[in-house]
């Protein structure tokens, strides 16, 4: 019994920390005129206050599924409250006419999304870019620098 207790415990720490421990990097469509925005030029886009990009063409948020660590951190690190909290805003029936949320299963499935959407922005491991798509600067730094915002360590 008392092994069952420590695997248990192993298993969860590791999953939280796959989260915590990943580096995230925005993404959007290579076509996209955005090189860089701010965290709270960000949290506008996830609230849906900021619905379509300078060029004219509507946002579309591209997220792993709402039950991934990966998705649980970027929401408590843009948006700043608990993950219940901002699943909330993610899912208000406002969104669908302002900034629809697709969730994909995979990074692959974010890529190719956004990849194929002009108006798409995502997030993704940055370990698994791969191409097709555009790496934005949050805060004036890039996923590798020190002090980016959105580093799980």
């Amino acid at each position: 019994m008392r092994n069952r207790w420590w695997i248990v415990c192993v298993l969860l720490l590791s999953v939280a920390s796959v989260a915590f421990g990943t580096d995230y990097a925005i993404v959007v469509n290579p076509a996209n005129t955005v090189r860089a925005m701010s965290l709270v030029e960000l949290a506008k886009i996830f609230k849906a206050k900021t619905t379509i990009w300078p060029d004219g063409k509507g946002i579309t948020l591209v997220l792993r599924e709402p039950s991934s660590p990966a998705t649980k951190f970027i929401l408590e690190k843009v948006l700043g409250g608990t993950f219940d909290e901002e699943k909330a805003v993610l899912n208000d029936a406002s969104r669908k006419t302002g900034v629809p949320v697709v969730y994909a299963e995979s990074d692959d499935e974010v890529m190719r999304i956004v990849g194929g959407n002009a108006g798409a922005i995502g997030v993704i491991d940055v370990y698994n870019i791969t191409g097709g798509v555009k790496v934005l600067k949050i805060d004036d730094k890039q996923p590798f620098d020190p002090g980016y915002v959105l580093k799980g360590r």
